[in-house]
């Protein structure tokens, strides 16, 4: 398996992955967005609500704000010591005390823990009229998209690579260039690698298919993350790979575990 970087931006990776098939390369779009564990707000305690929302609906807000995750200190219940009962090692405390007349925005969520902080600090969370008062402690704990969402650490997606043909006829490229993206020109040329790593290939032939020819490498994959902010796209990628070893061993211990079992049965 080869792993090329094709672009990299602040929230955003696009990458190769030469040597897998179509079930692998599924298996770790769906681990990416459904089993890497990312912290939100799961539990809200409202002392105080006078705003105009209810009180469910402010805690589904609450819910919805991205927070940054540190996977390292951090581990699921589940899969905690504590047993699910919610300690230091898989939980923190997010508190809200404030008073109108505002916009009540993400950043005034005091963290107890400096590293689980809302990605988004200007995102607004409700408006308080005069006298009007918020206090609530919140708790944020780690999760899966397949349980939530929220737990999401982005948007993930795949093609097969492209192996590109394009026109050599300038005449034809300038008849379409307004239409044609910018990211698609170097030096005031169509590029191959400029159309890949922007994934506009499919975007030039909708506009004319004599602009260019694709075709599709069997065994070798293009790959987009777009992270919503709580984790780096590289990190997403790695924390994947490391669930899947996860998954992998406990599946190698429910097999023996089965053998035993059987064997047991036949003694019988």
């Amino acid at each position: 398996m080869e792993i090329k970087i094709l672009k990299e931006e602040d929230k955003k990776l696009v990458f190769e992955i030469a040597g897998i098939n179509d079930v692998q390369a599924n298996t770790l779009r769906r681990l990416m967005i459904a089993e890497i564990p990312v912290m939100a707000i799961e539990e809200v305690e409202i002392a105080k609500n006078d705003s105009a929302l209810y009180d469910e609906i402010l805690s589904h807000r609450l819910g919805l704000i991205p927070l940054t995750t540190d996977i390292k200190s951090y581990t699921l219940k589940e899969r905690c010591t504590c047993k699910g009962k919610g300690c230091a090692k898989c939980q923190v405390k997010l508190t809200l005390e404030t008073k109108g007349p505002k916009t009540v925005l993400a950043s005034e969520l005091k963290s107890k823990d400096p590293s689980i902080t809302p990605v988004y600090e200007e995102l607004p969370i409700v408006i308080l009229t005069e006298n009007q008062e918020i206090k609530l402690i919140a708790t944020a704990e780690l999760g899966k998209g397949k349980t939530h969402m929220k737990f999401s650490p982005g948007v993930i997606l795949y093609k097969h690579t492209p192996k590109l043909k394009l026109t050599k006829d300038d005449k034809l490229v300038n008849k379409h260039k307004d239409l044609i993206p910018a990211q698609a020109f170097k030096n005031d040329k169509l590029d191959e690698q400029s159309i890949i790593e922007n994934t506009l290939y499919e975007a030039i032939e909708s506009i004319s298919p004599e602009l260019i020819k694709i075709e599709y490498i069997e065994d070798s994959f293009i790959f987009t993350i777009e992270s919503f902010g709580q984790l780096d796209p590289k990190d997403i990628f790695k924390a994947a790979l490391k669930e899947f070893d996860y998954k992998l061993d406990e599946l190698v211990k429910n097999i023996k575990g089965s053998k035993k079992t059987i064997k047991n049965i036949l003694k019988k």
